[in-house]
């Protein structure tokens, strides 16, 4: 499954109850960017960029398949420069939270 393929299954893993109330945008910067819409208890991927996203990630298709099926942690790829952060960084703590990404694998 190629890293926009896997994105395109968060809305899967998406927690409804975590999410409930929530406003946020994350962007993806990797071979084919895509930018992910959290509202309500929902999310919806879209190809392109959001440059207003509350937090950005840049990384290479690789990572994000390893970091989404739980093969690379977040912290450990961030501290290695394997994953670029731009934004909300308390958002990216809460990720784990607002999405069940065992549901992905």
């Amino acid at each position: 499954m190629t890293a926009f393929e896997l994105l395109n299954t968060l809305p899967a893993a998406i927690d409804p109850q975590a999410t409930a109330g929530l406003d946020r945008v994350l962007q993806f910067n990797i071979s084919q960017p895509a930018y992910v819409s959290i509202r309500d208890g929902a999310c919806e991927v879209t190809t392109g960029t959001d440059e207003a996203a509350d937090l950005t990630l840049t990384l290479s298709d690789d990572d994000l398949v390893s970091l989404l099926t739980g093969k690379l942690d977040g912290m450990t790829a961030a501290m290695s420069g394997r994953l670029k952060l731009k934004g909300d960084l308390a958002l990216a703590q809460q990720l784990n939270r607002y999405f069940d990404f065992r549901r992905l694998t």
